[in-house]
């Protein structure tokens, strides 16, 4: 474009001289464009645009001045045959070929039409090779305002030989740079990353509560206590805070033995001394002693059952899990509770599958069991039923359902009932004889199991129907 600018300037003023013949104005051309100090005459083409043939004031491809003779001696010896090479994978012309796909779609325009250049400039960029680009302007040579001339220039471009002289340079530094990014990255991961990944691996398999008590004593990672950057410093704050989940986790379980057993020996010794006193004790003082009695008795239950919680927890994440039959230690259980409910005039049903293993704690298993039975054969009223049932589904896994005739649990406490110290029983003797521990500790064990225990209504029987999925 700035060529052309130029290049018309330059021939203006010849087009302006009237008197000239075309044959003196062909010659005063050519003596400004055959200058040797001027560049990019070779692809340089200007034309008249008189009505008839054509007249070609100059042709840069076709210059009047010929090149000097070179005279070259042939050599004594004959050449050897050229032996083309082969060329091979070279990831530089592949990107070549991905990015010139691309560029096109960008830069290549369709041929000008020759006729508008007697108005306004036109512009070409065509491809006719697979690298090789044409660029073209046709550019009117105006004089008063009237076209007189058309002045064409071109050149070629071949993109390969731009790409590869002028980038390869750059991407071997780009590619440089790349790999050095990945032997940095590399190292990285081998000092920092990976040690992370293997210590975030060692907890989540460490943290898990069925055995989480053997685990905590094999946490340690010797590789990683002596090492000095942050890695290390991350292990060592985890350890002490993993020392410290033991020493709390000790000091719980021993602090809960402890006051149960120094609460536990002065109720032991007030319910001696009141049965003492009753004996000797006239009406009106026995039903006053009987009255402090009961009210030990509940303290000393309530006491047990609080120590049986924090046994309950203890075991939870400290006993090793075992894999056993499930249908017989609760058809155990059903034989167990029957001479109990036949003396209430219960009726009590079960429907068990047999073959029904499962891994977990099969004693913590069975004192669910146990709460939601005693539970139910106390809320089933007279003549009332008890079903227990235990099934295994492929979809929701193991299912224990526990139903009775009761009055059911209302919609406000289903909730409120897992909670520790709660109790839904509106009787006074009932609330006196329960800590509201059961259902929480039953909720506890089945949770540490992997599984859900839920309370409903039940369709069959009209009461409480306890549920008790485990996968």
């Amino acid at each position: 474009f700035e060529r052309s600018n130029f290049y018309v300037k330059l021939l203006q003023p010849i087009f302006q001289q009237d008197g000239l013949s075309e044959f003196d104005r062909r010659l005063a051309i050519e003596s400004v464009l055959l200058d040797r100090a001027l560049a990019g005459t070779d692809r340089l083409k200007v034309s008249s645009l008189l009505a008839g043939p054509q007249r070609i004031y100059f042709d840069g491809a076709n210059p009047r001045i010929s090149t000097p003779i070179e005279v070259q001696p042939l050599p004594d010896a004959p050449e050897q045959d050229f032996t083309p090479d082969v060329p091979g994978l070279d990831p530089f012309e592949a990107l070549f070929v991905l990015y010139k796909r691309l560029f096109d779609l960008q830069i290549v325009t369709g041929p000008y039409e020759a006729k508008r250049a007697r108005v306004t400039r036109q512009f070409q960029l065509l491809n006719p090779l697979t690298d090789l680009y044409e660029l073209s302007y046709l550019v009117p040579i105006l004089v008063d305002g009237r076209p007189r001339a058309l002045l064409e220039i071109s050149d070629s471009y071949y993109l390969r030989e731009a790409y590869f002289g002028k980038n390869k340079s750059r991407l071997m530094v780009l590619v440089g740079l790349s790999g050095m990014t990945i032997i940095f990255g590399a190292l990285l991961a081998i000092s920092i990353a990976m040690p992370i990944r293997r210590l975030s691996r060692r907890l989540n398999r460490r943290l898990k509560a069925e055995t989480l008590v053997e685990q905590l004593a094999g946490f340690e990672i010797e590789a990683f206590e002596t090492r000095r950057d942050e890695v290390g410093r991350l292990y060592r704050n985890l350890s002490r805070l993993h020392q410290q989940i033991i020493t709390l986790f000790h000091d719980k379980e021993r602090f809960t033995a402890d006051v149960s057993h120094e609460l536990k020996n002065p109720i032991a010794s007030i319910i001696a001394n009141t049965q003492n006193a009753m004996a000797e004790a006239t009406t009106a003082e026995r039903a006053k002693f009987a009255a402090i009695q009961n009210q030990a008795v509940r303290m000393n239950k309530l006491i047990s059952e609080i120590s049986e919680a924090a046994i309950v927890d203890h075991d939870l994440v400290a006993a090793k899990r075992e894999r056993f039959n499930l249908s017989e230690t609760i058809g155990e259980l059903i034989g167990f509770f029957e001479p109990a409910a036949h003396a209430a005039r219960l009726h009590l049903t079960f429907d068990i599958e047999s073959h029904i293993h499962f891994t977990g704690l099969p004693d913590r298993l069975a004192r669910v069991v146990i709460n939601l039975v005693e539970n139910a054969l106390s809320f089933a009223g007279p003549q009332g039923q008890v079903h227990i049932a235990l099934s295994k589904t492929w979809r929701q896994g193991l299912v224990l359902k526990v139903s009775d005739t009761g009055p059911g649990v209302a919609m406000a406490d289903r909730t409120k009932i897992f909670e520790r110290f709660y109790s839904a029983r509106e009787d006074k003797e009932g609330r006196e004889g329960n800590s509201g521990l059961g259902l929480y500790i039953c909720q506890k064990i089945v949770e540490a199991h992997g599984g859900s225990l839920t309370v409903t209504q039940c369709p069959k029987l009209g009461g409480a129907l306890f549920e008790i999925t485990l996968s």
